[in-house]
């Protein structure tokens, strides 16, 4: 009876210093360090940091960012040399499966990361875990429930429904979606989708190409009616057959000339800002057509490398940007990051519940809430981001082949086992060395 008593007033004694820790400063850490990452999470961290300033006033933090690409061949340089990478760093979900083993990047579980995993979502948590199963390397700072956006101004205009519960209804089928792809468009003038391709490519956004034995798996529910709904709209020129992200794509985003497109709810603040910053009711977004699943497109991660000098500073930095409503929150108002840290849905109902302006009052964000809670744990590999890129090169090159869905699919698999034959021998060797490698 008394050890018993004596854990309860310990409990006690713990939630009362953490209640304090939450309420008062902490001055007790102190020092310097450096984050990087990207644009636009600089953006998120300068919203955050008068919160956190006022929780640590002794820690100094520096902001180095830089373009996505360029930072993450700079953390992999420095991390290889043992020098050079910040103490806190972003890592982008398309590259979190190169670095969940990597010995150079802190043990997050030495500094009690897993008393946060029940406030995170599976499918993201079990990405920063190593092989083995012993070492957390990361923490989940945002998701991309999928989501696909569409012009209402332009539905309207042709006689379609704008309300997303319609839309949702119309588009619940691939003969519902490619009707109203032929009402959005108008052949050399308008279309519905940057490219032809991507409804295919919606199926793998989750990145889960590989099973855990490392075989390819392209056969899924739908996918044979999503290829041929592909093939019809390339057909009908009913697509741009541009890349979503080039400044064509972009141009015509804007000017309502191509109706549709798909991302991560992250692209909801890429259309206030970069893309269409005057496009205040004229956007909608509902969930993927065809009956796909809710599925997850990218997100990122913080890691503090092995090489940092200040590693309490840096956890607590970590700690409140991504494990605390407050730091979450604010990012998410700065720049539509939307946070994997589940509670902080809850504790601000004004970012999620109440509707947004520039949807017209429709709330996407309750609904990417929705998607987010559904999402599946999937298998990741260091061959998915190669993958990821032949789901419209395959396509496309079997379209002009003149072949059948099926043959496309062929195709697919055998583009991917080409392009990442190496990577694969690499995963298998990662496998081998954590022990866990089930294959021959």
């Amino acid at each position: 009876m008394k050890r018993i008593l004596a854990l309860v007033m310990t409990l006690v004694m713990c939630l009362s210093v953490m209640s304090l820790a939450s309420a008062e400063p902490n001055t007790e850490i102190s020092g310097y360090i450096e984050v990087g990452g990207w644009p636009s999470g600089d953006d998120g961290f300068k919203a955050a940091l008068p919160g956190f300033n006022e929780m640590y006033p002794n820690i100094e933090v520096e902001l180095v960012f830089t373009d996505t690409t360029a930072h993450h061949q700079s953390l992999q340089t420095s991390l290889a040399a043992g020098s050079g990478a910040p103490d806190v760093a972003m890592v982008e979900g398309a590259y979190i499966a190169q670095y969940k083993n990597s010995l150079a990047l802190c043990d997050l579980n030495q500094f009690g990361a897993q008393d946060y995993k029940d406030d995170f979502g599976p499918f993201k948590w079990n990405q920063a875990i190593s092989d083995d199963g012993t070492r957390m390397v990361a923490i989940p700072w945002d998701l991309g429930p999928t989501l696909l956006y569409y012009r209402t101004d332009v539905f309207e205009e042709v006689g379609l429904p704008t309300d997303p519960a319609e839309v949702t209804a119309l588009m619940s089928t691939w003969d519902g979606f490619k009707d109203i792809c032929e009402k959005v468009s108008i052949p050399g003038q308008r279309w519905a989708l940057p490219s032809a391709a991507y409804p295919y490519q919606w199926m793998f956004i989750n990145r889960d190409y590989y099973d855990e034995n490392l075989n390819l798996v392209l056969e899924r529910e739908g996918d044979i009616d999503c290829l041929n709904t592909c093939i019809d709209i390339r057909k009908n020129g009913w697509d741009m057959n541009v890349d979503m992200w080039s400044g064509e794509a972009y141009a015509a985003y804007q000017a309502g000339t191509c109706v549709m497109v798909a991302a991560g709810s992250w692209f909801s603040g890429f259309l206030k800002t970069d893309i269409d910053p005057d496009g205040a009711g004229h956007w909608g977004a509902v969930a993927l057509p065809g009956g796909m699943p809710a599925t997850n497109w990218g997100g990122s991660f913080l890691v503090i490398p092995e090489q940092s000098q200040n590693k309490e500073a840096a956890w607590a930095f970590l700690t409140y940007m991504l494990c605390t409503a407050e730091g979450q929150n604010a990012m998410f108002k700065a720049v539509d990051y939307f946070p994997a840290y589940e509670p902080a849905w809850t504790a601000a109902p004004e970012l999620y519940e109440v509707g947004d302006p520039y949807f017209g009052g429709q709330a996407p964000n309750k609904l990417a809430a929705e998607i987010a809670s559904k999402v599946p744990a999937v298998y990741n590999t260091i061959m998915d981001t190669t993958a990821e890129g032949y789901t419209i090169s395959s396509f496309n090159a079997g379209y002009e082949a003149g072949e059948t869905a099926e043959q496309i699919r062929d195709r697919l698999g055998k583009d991917i086992e080409v392009a990442c034959a190496e990577l694969k021998l690499q995963q298998i060797q990662t496998l081998k060395d954590a022990g866990v490698w089930k294959g021959e």
